[in-house]
């Protein structure tokens, strides 16, 4: 199996936090005008410090060494070791090294052949985790670093409304074989059109630019490219149907064959669904949606929505 990896000397991050088009390029990548301001202060300030800027350095040595390396490593390998410092605990040095290393993943990602719009969007969720970071926490600072491993191997990207990475799993019938992981993110409607339209780019993109990454029993057919899709996420947990029909959450559920059984899901409840992460007064949780008062009264029961897998039903024909 072919694995396309780069190949590269070590790259000087200090050029790169130097570089004059770093703030263009993270407001390319979705970074507000507070996050940006932020994000100025934390390079001057790394740019001082050899401590911080050498593990600047090594995060980004090991991002690069990653890129291309299929099925991508566990993202926590990334970010071990690291030495304690605040600009390590907020995730700060972790998002500079992230940030330097978006040319080599945007190469790679040419190199694939994927159009510059799906690398810009699919790299976008480094802002878009950085804004949840501010409303969550109030500061500047990034903690979901090793969730965006995946995007910076090559692994994931954003296509459409939805987002997938290639992953090595147990297929329909029982042997290891190559699937695409769906991931929902969380920027707007969950409309079953823009489900549909993802789903259909997804098949088609992958089979053209990750050819040599194909399922060899797929289970399901989207626009005439054959592709086993799986996903594991509270929005799978069936009682969603029964508690709020007719919403565009229901009808993505029951998209899905859920296999196995339901894992808790408390921590996702609070931190998709609220923004927060425990501990927290149940009671004390903002209600003002219907999902969000259905969330509180669980959580105030001491459970919340079930974690659950599942792989997509195939069409009706």
């Amino acid at each position: 199996m072919a694995v396309d990896v780069r190949t590269t000397d070590r790259i000087d991050v200090r050029e790169r936090l130097d570089d004059p088009e770093l703030a263009s390029r993270a407001v390319d990548l979705g970074f507000g005008d507070r996050d940006l301001v932020d994000l100025v202060k934390a390079v001057h300030t790394v740019r001082g410090r050899k401590d911080d800027l050498g593990v600047v350095t090594g995060l980004a040595h090991r991002l690069v060494d990653r890129i291309g390396r299929l099925p991508s490593p566990p993202g926590d390998e990334v970010f071990a070791d690291v030495p304690e410092s605040p600009m390590a605990r907020d995730g700060v040095l972790a998002m500079l090294a992230l940030l330097a290393t978006v040319p080599d993943v945007v190469d790679f990602h040419a190199r694939r052949g994927v159009a510059a719009e799906i690398s810009l969007a699919t790299l976008g969720d480094l802002g878009q985790q950085v804004r949840l970071h501010r409303r969550m926490s109030g500061a500047f600072g990034l903690h979901t670093y090793a969730w965006l491993t995946l995007a910076w191997s090559g692994a994931l990207y954003r296509l459409g409304r939805l987002q997938f990475n290639l992953e090595l799993d147990v297929g329909l019938h029982g042997q290891q074989m190559w699937v695409l992981s769906t991931h929902i993110p969380a920027t707007g409607p969950l409309t079953p059109g823009s489900v549909d339209a993802s789903f259909a780019m997804a098949s088609t993109f992958f089979a053209v630019h990750f050819p040599d990454y194909v399922p060899s029993q797929p289970s399901h057919t989207v626009s005439g490219s054959t592709t086993d899709f799986v996903c594991r996420s509270w929005l799978l947990d069936p009682a969603l149907s029964t508690e709020l029909p007719g919403s565009n959450l229901a009808a993505f559920q029951r998209r899905w064959h859920i296999e196995g059984a339901a894992e808790p899901g408390e921590i996702d409840s609070l931190y998709f669904i609220f923004n927060r992460r425990p501990p927290v007064d149940a009671a004390a949780l903002p209600r003002d949606t219907r999902l969000r008062r259905l969330t509180a009264d669980k959580l105030a029961a001491g459970h919340g929505w079930g974690i659950v897998r599942g792989r997509l039903a195939p069409a009706p024909q």
